[in-house]
């Protein structure tokens, strides 16, 4: 199934000595756990250089004269050797407190200007550390594709551990009566950047067009069948910080909702990152389509 990503939807930090210690949604169920205000507040840097100004130089020199903090600006993605016309903007930023330092998280959302329907978006994310007067780049991952219609989804940034953050990028695809919405973690691995694993954060069917106009009392068994067909389901995601100082936190998703012949549908999933293949196992069940 082709996938369309929701424009108005709108995830770090680096494991290792020189890096981090440790390291917006079509359902309201679903919305990510986002990094402490507080604790990212503490992060603006001391020196005479404000962190404003040293982002908008780094994005002016990864993106050109035109690239802000604010906006839209037009520039280009070189996609599997072609170029073609992208509108960039900021789509997540925030600073960061690590240990006695503290570092910048930015991602960068890029929407294909002539995008067809099965074409994907791009993001680029980063993890940057104050030089000089400006920033250097620490980690890493860019050209990464999200949703269709040219439309990447949106970012937001997490926290995942004590002194671990990253992104959770949610996208979707809308068609035949069905929502279709997925959210994946972008987290900082031994090595960089990691696309850690996806799941759906919301499906449905409650548009579906042969049961939209269905009048029960004319056509009763067709209506029967609408009825235990429907599904509406909710994946929503946080991470377990009943040990606040542990590392890495724990993933939970909890499912919720109605799903096929009108059952409720009430579980949580429990998962931890895999130290070897910095990833999370989820299961096909939730990345289906279906009710089941």
């Amino acid at each position: 199934m082709s996938a369309v990503s929701l424009k108005p939807l709108a995830v770090l930090a680096f494991v290792g000595t020189a890096l981090l210690a440790g390291c917006k949604p079509a359902a309201e169920p679903t919305a990510a756990p986002q990094a402490e205000p507080a604790k990212a507040a503490t992060a603006e840097p001391t020196a005479h250089i404000s962190r404003t100004a040293r982002l908008q130089a780094f994005l002016t020199g990864r993106y050109g004269k035109d690239a802000k903090l604010s906006g839209e600006w037009r520039g280009t993605w070189t996609q599997e050797g072609e170029t073609r016309p992208v509108d960039w903007q900021v789509c997540a930023e925030q600073p960061v407190v690590t240990g006695d330092s503290w570092q910048q998280l930015l991602a960068v959302c890029g929407a294909l200007a002539d995008g067809a329907h099965i074409d994907p978006g791009t993001i680029d994310f980063f993890v940057l550390h104050p030089k000089g007067e400006g920033f250097e780049v620490v980690s890493e991952l860019t050209g990464e594709r999200f949703g269709s219609g040219g439309q990447p989804g949106s970012a937001s940034i997490i926290r995942a551990g004590s002194d671990f953050y990253g992104f959770r990028v949610e996208d979707g695809w809308f068609g035949q009566g069905f929502s279709l919405l997925s959210q994946s973690l972008i987290l900082p691995g031994p090595k960089g950047l990691v696309a850690t694993g996806n799941v759906r954060s919301h499906i449905d069917n409650d548009a579906q067009y042969e049961c939209e106009n269905v009048d029960a009392a004319a056509d009763p068994d067709t209506a029967e069948d609408c009825r235990t067909r429907r599904f509406s389901i909710d994946f929503a995601l946080r991470f377990d910080d009943s040990d606040r100082n542990a590392r890495v936190w724990p993933l939970l998703i909890e499912e919720t909702g109605n799903t096929c012949g009108g059952k409720r549908v009430r579980q949580e999933h429990r998962f931890t990152l895999d130290p070897k293949s910095w990833t999370y196992s989820f299961p096909e069940s939730l990345r289906r389509e279906g009710c089941e």
